[in-house]
């Protein structure tokens, strides 16, 4: 498993992690970007996932530069 978190207090809106794929992350109403079927802690989106190519791939575009994939 892939643990991938987003640090919404780094997220600058940009959109690109929602262009990329829209159905891995979304809009809140605060228009900061999270991970849909996320866990929030302290305003930290948290999943784990089998396969984070699209996640890592937001992690590259990402210009906040909030989202951080780890590899257990």
């Amino acid at each position: 498993m892939v643990e991938v978190v987003l640090d919404r207090e780094e997220c600058t809106s940009c959109g690109n992690c929602v262009e990329i794929d829209e159905t891995k992350f979304t809009f809140d109403d605060d228009d900061k970007a999270t991970i849909i079927g996320s866990e929030r802690d302290d305003g930290m989106d948290e999943i784990e996932v089998d396969d984070a190519s699209i996640y890592e791939e937001a992690a590259e575009k990402c210009q906040g530069e909030c989202i951080e994939v780890y590899d257990d």
